[in-house]
């Protein structure tokens, strides 16, 4: 059971109208795993990317204060045709993690040697786009560490228990303010209606989450064909 939370209901009528929109995620952990180059401009594989936790919602409290109170839970199926997967808790120190910081310097030493033009822009997005890391630099080895890091945060945040859908596709327009990069999806216009969301079908959400109190305030505002989705409701 993967849930998706946010904090209005406005929210939720966006999402299961135009879908999940993507978001970048600093994970804070280049300076643990990558501290040879500087990311402080742009992580790699800033490129968007939705996140849902596994906690059933009874356990799902902190989530409530971090994220908001409203959630969407989405199938197995729909899930898994999006290839969402269980995010990888880094620790600070221990031998995981400085194999993983081994691997690192390794795949980061090949990338470098192989970019040709260091003052070139595109040459240059190798360090941080796996596609770019592949067919521009040709490191297999650094675009599938790209790969990797897609789905990993320091293990400080371990209770959120997450699954992430991650974006394919190298998107640099990405707003990084979370603000302005909703606004953007709300509705999508142009061409954010087919770059930066995720429709989700009405069969493939299996209910909704919401405190007992605020249910009211949900129905009301969910699309007609939402009107008799299951809704698992909480105290806030």
């Amino acid at each position: 059971m993967l849930t998706h939370y946010t904090s209005t209901t406005e929210a939720v009528a966006n999402i299961l109208t135009h879908g999940f929109a993507w978001f970048p995620n600093r994970r804070r952990l280049t300076h643990l795993l990558m501290p040879q180059h500087n990311f402080s401009k742009r992580e790699p594989q800033q490129f968007g990317m939705i996140s849902f936790t596994e906690n059933e919602p009874p356990n799902a409290k902190t989530h409530y204060k971090e994220f908001g109170f409203f959630g969407i839970v989405v199938s197995d199926k729909w899930a898994n045709e999006k290839s969402a997967q269980r995010v990888i808790y880094v620790d600070e120190g221990g031998p995981a993690t400085e194999a993983w910081r081994k691997l690192f310097a390794i795949g980061y030493e090949v990338v470098h040697n192989r970019i040709k033009y260091p003052e070139d822009g595109g040459w240059l997005m190798a360090y941080e786009n796996k596609v770019a890391a592949s067919a521009i630099a040709g490191s297999a080895l650094w675009a599938s560490l790209l790969q990797i890091w897609e789905y990993m945060e320091p293990a400080s945040v371990a209770w959120q228990r997450e699954w992430r859908i991650v974006n394919p596709v190298p998107l640099y327009s990405l707003n990084e303010k979370k603000a302005e990069a909703i606004q953007q999806v709300s509705p999508p216009q142009n061409w954010a209606k087919f770059t930066n969301v995720v429709p989700i079908p009405r069969s493939e959400v299996e209910a909704l989450t919401c405190p007992t109190n605020l249910v009211p305030n949900l129905m009301s505002i969910l699309p007609e064909n939402y009107k008799s989705i299951k809704i698992l409701e909480s105290d806030i």
